[in-house]
């Protein structure tokens, strides 16, 4: 039986021979696709084909496909002549013979407009007039487009919640339960002989009520600290930037001497300025401090305002070039600023300069107030006390700020001439106030502590390079170091009252070889040579040696013979009342005879001639001649600081010559002569009675 009859879809016949469609056998189709495509097909379906025998038809559900409406139905096929069978080929069943009569229609060609078989039309090719395709059916929801392929959804990452699921919340954990879940092995609890060694941490007490308070004690303390410390660092800070500094140093300067024998060493020029009392180069007090190496000694050296001084080329305060030129040395500070004095300094001394201060002497009154007062150890009433205009006494003294005005001040005109007094004075202060400002209870009281040091930055003035660290160094070196550790020196003076040609004022002349010989010691050694250095406290005042007063009197006759005692030791025999002296004047001060002849009247001497000297003294001395010594020693008595200089071009005369370094006079008394001795009996030794001479009370211990 034959295959039912398909009728072809590919086209009409009539388009290329004419000839009327006829019916498709399954088995033409298959013919027509080869045996390839049939084998494909039948793999895709899993069906084998199976062969048909001769005369046998397919099953109905494998009839013709109904025809297309508008065609005539086509007649039954015939059915085909009997054949011989043919071997099938393997894989592929047998295609019967076509029926008798029956002829097959050429391929049929595509239609006009429609690509070839195979060709797919593009998107920009519309179909021709009258033809219309069926629309795209769009994919189904949830299905990708025609052409796109979807990757296999990506599994969720380990320990995260699959697409569309939501973790609820954690719990928290039940009281007294922990928070995770033990780790089985590790964090259960230990078995009784099971060999485990962990334990449950017990949970921590609760603070005590002490506790907590201690707890927030100490947080109070450490903020309280840190805003102290805050507060001191931005006033430290402060301080610096308020300090006026000036550019002062000339460390590579030429006439610095043996620059590698000072490296070591510092060297400050301390210069106090505007003296309350005093004008001109007499309102300056310059006073070099040479600090060790090792910091443990201390050269004081004072040189006097009017000291005839060579000031090299230097640099104004307005930065003009100054040229070189001879004046007095406190002009070097006044008419050429801080950067002349200190080549001024240099080109006398040889010393590096290291720091520059200056401090405003009218402002310390009141930087001694922000402190309270200061307090102030004089060993004895020296040639510095004695030019003061308020003299203080041996001892320790309380001092106010206006105190401290009245002592800086001068006293009598002349009294001072080569300013060492003031100087001295200055010294005295300026240490005495930075010790009271270094104490604790300075440092402690917020409020002093401030007004001081915002008193201070309005008096001082330093070079670009100092720090307040090295104001530091100096008030140690003024202040901590005490006894042999210090040594003072003033510049020696050849002549008091030089006039140079060509000028009307007079200046002190200094001794130059005596002072190349200080300065080349100060710049080795950091000494001062003994016979240059300048005592603490007059030699009339030292205190006597306790070895030599706990010794023995020797017998007079198997005594050896010692030196005569010196005639400042001796008691005075000779009362000022029996006593004529003349008094001249060998310093600069116009007057100032007059003004001492009135001072000796008072204490009861009779004054003589009262002049000028001629001559030039480095000092007051008396002279006198070979018959007058004990009158000699009464009025060097009255005179602190005036040595005995003996003269047989004077006769019997005593003159008082005014020098440098006079101070003043002091009363004088002399001891009443011993009672004649009983030839009889004598009269049973008795302590002597203590002698009263021109020298001051013992020395105080400060």
């Amino acid at each position: 039986m034959g295959s039912t009859a398909v009728r072809d879809e590919r086209g009409d016949d009539r388009a290329v021979g004419g000839d009327a469609p006829g019916p498709v056998t399954v088995e033409q189709l298959l013919a027509r696709q080869g045996g390839a495509t049939g084998r494909r097909a039948a793999r895709r379906t899993g069906e084998v084909p199976i062969p048909l025998e001769p005369g046998e038809s397919l099953p109905s559900h494998r009839g013709p496909k109904p025809p297309v409406p508008g065609t005539a139905a086509a007649p039954p096929a015939a059915a085909p002549p009997a054949a011989a069978p043919e071997e099938p080929r393997r894989g592929l069943p047998p295609v019967p013979a076509a029926p008798a009569g029956v002829q097959y229609s050429r391929p049929v060609p595509p239609l006009p407009g429609t690509p070839p078989k195979g060709v797919r039309r593009p998107a920009s090719v519309t179909p021709p007039a009258g033809v219309q395709h069926s629309r795209p059916v769009p994919p189904l929801p949830g299905t990708p487009p025609a052409g796109t392929h979807w990757s296999t959804p990506v599994p969720p990452l380990p320990g995260t919640p699959a697409a569309g699921v939501q973790y609820s919340r954690p719990v928290p954990p039940l009281p007294g339960r922990p928070a995770h879940p033990p780790i089985p092995g590790l964090d259960g609890p230990a078995m009784s002989g099971a060999g485990s060694t962990r334990r449950p941490v017990a949970p921590r007490p609760p603070r005590s009520p002490g506790r907590r308070r201690l707890v927030r004690a100490a947080v109070a303390l450490g903020v309280l600290f840190g805003l102290v410390v805050g507060y001191h660092a931005g006033l430290y800070a402060y301080v610096d930037r308020s300090i006026a500094r000036v550019a002062a140093l000339a460390p590579e300067g030429p006439e610095v001497i043996a620059p590698q024998l000072q490296d070591g060493s510092t060297t400050y020029l301390v210069v106090g300025t505007d003296l309350p009392g005093t004008d001109g180069p007499a309102s300056v007090t310059t006073l070099l401090v040479h600090v060790a190496a090792d910091e443990q000694r201390a050269v004081l050296v004072s040189v006097p305002p009017t000291a005839w001084v060579d000031t090299p080329a230097c640099r104004t305060d307005d930065g003009a070039a100054r040229e070189p030129v001879s004046e007095a040395f406190a002009a070097s500070l006044l008419a050429g600023g801080p950067s002349c004095m200190v080549r001024a300094v240099q080109q006398l001394s040889g010393l590096r300069v290291d720091h520059y201060l200056a401090v405003d002497l009218g402002r310390l009154p009141a930087m001694v107030d922000a402190v309270g007062g200061v307090s102030v150890c004089l060993p004895t009433a020296g040639p510095a006390d004695a030019a003061s205009a308020a003299p203080l006494p041996a001892g320790t003294s309380e001092l106010t700020g206006a105190q401290v005005g009245r002592y800086l001040a001068p006293g009598d005109a002349g009294s001072d001439v080569t300013g060492v007094a003031a100087a001295e004075r200055t010294q005295l202060l300026l240490s005495a106030t930075l010790r009271s400002a270094m104490t604790v209870g300075t440092l402690a009281n917020t409020y002093d502590l401030t007004r001081f040091l915002t008193r201070s930055a309005g008096a001082l003035t330093v070079d670009e390079q100092t720090t307040l660290g090295d104001l530091r160094t100096l008030a140690s070196a003024l202040g901590d170091l005490e006894g042999d550790a210090v040594q003072r020196a003033s510049l020696p003076v050849a002549q008091v009252g030089y006039v140079p040609a060509g000028s009307d004022q007079a200046y002190v002349l200094l001794d130059g070889a005596a002072t190349r010989t200080l300065f080349d010691d100060v710049i080795e050694d950091s000494t001062v040579p003994a016979e240059l250095a300048t005592p603490v406290a007059a030699a009339a005042t030292a205190p006597a040696d306790p070895a030599a007063a706990e010794t023995p009197a020797a017998d007079p006759a198997t005594a050896p013979e010692q030196a005569p005692a010196s005639p400042a030791a001796q008691p005075l025999t000779v009362a000022p009342a029996a006593v004529t002296v003349d008094v001249l004047n060998g310093t600069a001060t116009s007057g100032l005879a007059s003004t001492v002849g009135d001072l000796l009247r008072q204490q009861g001497f009779a004054v003589g001639q009262v002049g000028n000297e001629r001559g030039t003294v480095n000092q007051t001395v008396v002279r006198h001649g070979p018959g007058v010594v004990e009158q000699a020693r009464t009025v060097a008595a009255a005179v602190p600081g005036a040595v005995l200089q003996p003269s047989d071009a004077i006769g019997d005369t005593v003159q008082l010559v005014l020098g440098p370094g006079y101070t003043g006079v002091v009363p004088v008394q002399v001891p009443p002569a011993p009672a004649p001795a009983v030839a009889a009996a004598p009269a049973p030794e008795t302590p002597a009675a203590p002698s009263t001479t021109a020298a001051p009370a013992t020395p105080v211990s400060c």
